[in-house]
């Protein structure tokens, strides 16, 4: 395997973290956005926490109500036999809830393998767009501050937001940048061009589906240009759905981005090398994942079989630690070689 699992994993799971509300129980620490800061190495880490029920018999789901002007945590609920709980994330009553409420923390470690995370959320929902919580931010360090890409869920779709820091105890919201349903958006680490540019994935119901998009913006907050990358491979590893992870990596080859796919079963890791002046062309593409869920961490969790990168660190020219989500429960790392990977994809 190229990429090289960290023996420390998995580096944070639910039982290291407290619940931030009383009588909640934190069931998922994962996909986390990475980056480097005061000589550290941060995670903002998606963290989801749910209600412990007395009555086995109904089930729950949570909500931020922003009717009086302040957020007020609510939690819905009903007989279990009056909704559908097929799959555990998620309530599907009148509408569809979410089964969970998400948010993010921050993480800090001098060595990227071992970490403390901070006890409070550092970014929740802050507005109706956002009442089921925010979770899978991207982190990047561009033009002197660090620029967050999130996914907020709400009862009106999927929306994708950017806020900055300089400090990460402030931050400037600048609101949604692509509307519902749209997701896995990571920029690219400098202007293409003369503009930013980002990979996004939206959300085909009729037609289409998952796949892999490209957009460019003069402001980061207004996106247009779109062009279509790459899309599933039917009968592969990616052949359910595709989506970007973190920002590409510049490489005299081209920009390296590892990116999920997944089967209808298992979420896995590949790479993909697109042209440094026009990334909507492809170079070239993984045939078979480069991390696929084999430890326990990885195959048994809040949903089951699961490794997701939204999160990388570049130590060195040639050196990268991934952070990735396993099986929606637990961060974990590891390490790859670029020119491993460009060897692979241009041998």
């Amino acid at each position: 395997m190229l990429i090289k699992r960290f023996e420390q994993n998995p580096l944070i799971s639910p039982n290291n973290l407290s619940p931030s509300v009383e009588g909640w129980e934190v069931v998922g620490t994962y996909n986390c956005g990475a980056f480097k800061y005061d000589g550290k190495i941060g995670l903002l880490v998606r963290v989801i926490e749910r209600p412990i029920l007395d009555d086995p018999d109904r089930v729950a789901a949570p909500i931020l109500d922003f009717s009086t002007g302040e957020r007020q945590l609510k939690v819905k609920t009903w007989p279990r036999d009056e909704v559908d709980v097929t799959d555990p994330r998620f309530v599907k009553a009148d509408v569809i809830y979410d089964a969970v409420m998400n948010h993010l923390r921050l993480a800090w470690s001098t060595d990227g393998k071992h970490f403390e995370v901070e006890p409070k959320p550092i970014l929740q929902g802050e507005n109706d767009l956002q009442n089921l919580g925010i979770n899978d931010p991207r982190v990047l360090y561009l033009e002197d501050e660090y620029t967050i890409i999130y996914t907020a869920n709400s009862l009106w779709g999927i929306t994708t937001w950017l806020a900055t820091t300089t400090d990460w105890e402030t931050f400037e919201h600048k609101g949604v940048i692509f509307p519902p349903d749209n997701k896995d958006v990571a920029l690219f680490p400098e202007k293409i061009n003369g503009r930013y540019c980002c990979l996004h994935r939206p959300a085909g119901v009729y037609f289409g589906g998952h796949d892999l998009w490209l957009g460019y913006s003069p402001d980061l907050l207004h996106w247009g240009d779109h062009k279509l990358v790459a899309t599933r491979r039917p009968g592969m590893w990616d052949g359910e759905r595709i989506g970007c992870g973190a920002e590409s990596l510049k490489t005299p080859e081209g920009w390296l981005q590892f990116y999920h796919g997944s089967d209808g079963t298992n979420y896995y890791l590949g790479a993909i090398l697109l042209d440094l002046n026009d990334p909507s062309r492809v170079i070239a593409r993984t045939n078979e994942p480069l991390l696929a869920p084999q430890e326990d961490y990885e195959k048994v969790g809040y949903y089951d079989n699961v490794v997701f990168c939204n999160g990388l660190v570049r130590l060195s020219e040639d050196l990268v630690y991934l952070y990735y989500g396993g099986a929606d429960k637990y961060t974990a790392g590891a390490e790859v070689s670029i020119s491993d990977v460009l060897n692979l994809l241009l041998g």
